[in-house]
């Protein structure tokens, strides 16, 4: 029998998330579409690598866009299919839009991160005062670049990242997906982003990442991280130990994406990353204890609970306090569910959280045995 003490404790705990994960929803605030920026030389920046089947989409949204004044420059990254034909005859249209050519890739960086260097080369050579990096197979709504500047002005932050609405094509992405926000909001204080100095305390996601050029300038930019595969937090990081303020902003209303399409997709993508996210073993090793203790063990000590209530006809004394520890955490998980969607990845979580730890693993399994990371048609080795 499991003692009654440390049910508690893990109820008390759960509470304590449910209470952060509460308070970051009203933290993670939504950049006001109202907003108007101050006119600056804004440089809109798409590293892209075989997005034929993308980037028309991407390029229309933000041509559509109510604040537009800004300047589009599209690095074609080696491309094997039309990518550069499709950017051409934008170019052609619309002359805010400019094609580069990526050139061959060094011995010693990642693909995206030198894509983005050249083209943040680019756009500081031209003046640019803001730089605003943008996966290709992003769809921004009219609104989305003007409040995200106008938030970024406003807020006088170095860096401002979002997490984009995921979209869901498979039954994979709709239990792996949600827990981007799940790890977010459930576990890192979004107010200390601002508030603590620290720069372990940041949160970004790669997919949106906007900058003043003064930080992106004073943090090394890409080039001080040629070997990454998650810019984004890395940056941030950066960002913040130059001592500029780094913001995570809910802008999932007005830009999505969907970062992977299918199960084999989301695996290779989160593996070749997520331990570099965690930044060492032993955040490895409490994240895990974390996940496992206090967000999957209550759905096994509730099923043990059910098991002896019908074949004992005995409800263990300890039964309601693991109703409470599961309630909490379907609670907590609906609550992040009614702001960014994917309501039925809810009844998913212990499948979601299972794979959430294998993904974590298998990362450091990869990085510790240098296994080679294989990424849109190019091989890196570890």
């Amino acid at each position: 029998m499991l003692p009654v003490a440390y049910q508690a404790l893990v109820a008390l705990l759960l509470l304590a998330f449910w209470g952060l994960s509460r308070r970051n929803l009203r933290d993670y605030a939504k950049p006001s579409v109202a907003a108007s920026p101050t006119p600056t030389d804004l440089y809109i920046l798409l590293p892209a690598r075989n997005e034929a089947s993308q980037i028309a989409a991407c390029l229309d949204g933000l041509l559509a866009q109510c604040w537009p004044h800004f300047t589009i420059c599209v690095l074609d990254d080696g491309s094997e299919d039309d990518t550069a034909a499709i950017v051409s005859a934008y170019a052609q249209r619309d002359s805010r839009v400019k094609l580069l050519a990526g050139r061959p890739l060094p011995s010693g960086w990642a693909g995206k991160v030198w894509a983005c260097h050249q083209l943040s080369q680019h756009a500081l050579a031209h003046g640019a005062q803001w730089l605003l990096f943008l996966d290709a197979d992003t769809r921004a709504a009219p609104e989305f670049v003007g409040a995200l500047l106008s938030y970024a002005q406003q807020n006088r932050a170095g860096m401002v990242s979002t997490f984009p609405h995921q979209e869901i094509g498979s039954f994979w992405e709709l239990v792996a997906m949600p827990m981007l926000h799940f790890l977010v909001l459930t576990f890192l204080p979004i107010r200390a982003i601002w508030e603590n100095p620290r720069p372990q305390f940041v949160a970004a996601c790669g997919q949106v990442e906007l900058f003043s050029a003064e930080a992106y300038r004073a943090c090394g930019g890409h080039a001080a991280i040629p070997y990454s595969f998650h810019d984004g937090l890395q940056l941030a990081r950066r960002v913040k130990a130059a001592g500029y303020t780094v913001r995570l902003c809910d802008a999932s209303h007005l830009i999505s994406c969907r970062m992977y399409q299918g199960g084999r997709a989301l695996w290779s993508g989160f593996t070749r990353n997520a331990y570099e996210g965690l930044g060492s073993f032993s955040a490895l090793l409490i994240f895990t204890g974390l996940q496992l203790s206090l967000f999957l063990l209550p759905f096994l000590f509730l099923l043990d609970a059910a098991v002896q209530a019908t074949t004992q006809r005995i409800f263990p004394v300890w039964g309601p306090l693991v109703c409470l520890q599961v309630g909490l955490i379907l609670s907590l998980r609906w609550m992040q569910a009614a702001r960014f969607g994917h309501r039925r990845a809810v009844w998913l979580h212990p499948l979601s959280l299972l794979l959430l730890v294998a993904v974590q693993w298998a990362s450091w399994w990869r990085h510790v045995h240098r296994q080679p990371i294989r990424w849109r048609g190019r091989e890196y080795t570890t």
